[in-house]
């Protein structure tokens, strides 16, 4: 697992997942200016330098609950993400802007390690799906002991 520091962004209005994108699209050479919402299958959050980058932040959807095709056992969901991801490299983006780039093995383990199952909300189909949990000091520590600066 790579890591390494990007330069902090602040973009009033929106969220911090997609301020986190956008820095590391910055990192990268890539400015973003509108969010684009491409699904886990079509394409990556940012192509760059060979690589195919699915970018997460702090509270990240696996991807969309319509999309798990009603599956609701975690490793189902996995197994179909796994199967169709467009993306070869997974960036989480810490709320301190360090990035931690991990192939998609290591991501597994990052998922199982903090994922767990949600239902969606009535407004958005209500189906399951997998849901990180929110950052914190043992998620910090996990990472850094698998990262090489």
């Amino acid at each position: 697992m790579l890591k390494y520091g990007i330069e902090k962004m602040e973009v009033a209005g929106k969220n911090k997942g997609v301020v986190r994108e956008w820095a590391i699209c910055r990192h990268y050479g890539i400015i973003r200016e509108k969010h684009d919402s491409l699904a886990y299958d079509k394409g990556s959050d940012l192509e760059a330098y060979g690589k195919r980058i699915s970018v997460k932040a702090s509270g990240f959807s696996l991807m969309s609950g319509k999309l798990c095709e009603g599956r609701t056992e975690f490793t189902k969901i996995w197994e179909l993400y796994n199967e169709r991801v467009h993306s070869d490299t997974f960036a989480y983006v810490t709320e301190d802007f360090t990035v931690y780039e991990m192939n998609i093995n290591e991501f597994k383990k990052f998922v199982f390690t903090f994922g767990k199952l949600e239902r969606e909300s009535k407004k958005n189909g209500g189906q399951i799906k997998i849901k990180c949990r929110k950052e914190s000091k043992k998620m910090i520590q996990w990472l850094e002991g698998l990262a090489i600066a």
